[in-house]
C-alpha cells in the first residue's frame, strides 16, 4: 500500500499537501488536519494508519481523497471518515464511495456504521443519507451531526 511504500510515500505526502487544503479541512472534525513542519504530514499518515484502515479514493490513477474506517477499542461498529479533493467536489464521487462501500459491507457479517459531519456541511450529510444512514438524535452543541447505518439484516430483493 502507497501508504506504506519507502519509495512512494513522499510522492504521496506531497500530493495529500496540495489536496489538504483549508476549505478541505474546514470540514473535518477539529484537530484532524496535519501539524506543520517537515515532518508533518508524514505523522499525520502514520496516526491515520494507526488508528484507522485508510484507503485512498483514486480516478484515472489520481488521488482525489481517502476514506477511513475507525474500529473504536470495545466496540464492534466501524466510523467512517472520508475526505475529497475540492477539484472532485459536487461530482457524485462521494455517493458513488460510500454506496458502493455500504454495498461490500452488505456481503459480509452484520456491522454498524457511524459517520459524522458538520453541521455546515449539508452536502456530506445528504451523501449519508443516499446511502442509507439515519440521523441520530441532534446535538450540535460541538458543532457535529451524526449518522447510523444499522447492521444489515441479509434480506435480499427478488428479483
Amino acid at each position: 500500500m502507497a501508504l506504506d511504500n519507502a519509495d512512494t510515500r513522499g510522492a504521496l505526502e506531497a500530493h495529500l499537501k496540495s489536496l489538504l487544503t483549508p476549505a478541505v479541512l474546514e470540514h473535518l472534525p477539529p484537530g484532524f488536519g496535519p501539524e506543520c513542519g517537515p515532518q508533518g504530514m508524514a505523522q499525520w499518515i502514520d496516526v491515520r494508519r494507526e488508528k484507522a484502515q485508510v484507503s485512498l479514493i483514486e480516478q484515472d490513477a489520481e488521488l482525489i481523497g481517502l476514506l477511513f474506517l475507525f474500529a473504536p477499542e470495545g466496540e464492534e461498529a466501524r466510523h467512517l471518515g472520508y475526505l475529497l479533493g475540492e477539484a472532485y467536489w459536487g461530482q457524485g464521487y462521494a455517493s458513488e464511495l460510500v454506496q458502493g462501500l455500504v454495498a461490500h459491507l452488505r456481503t459480509g457479517p452484520p456491522l454498524s456504521l457511524h459517520a459524522g459531519v458538520t453541521v455546515d456541511n449539508p452536502a456530506s450529510a445528504r451523501v449519508l443519507f443516499k446511502a442509507g444512514f439515519s440521523e441520530d438524535q441532534p446535538d450540535t452543541q460541538d458543532g457535529m451531526r451524526r449518522f447510523t447505518l444499522a447492521p444489515y439484516k441479509g434480506v435480499h430483493p427478488k428479483c
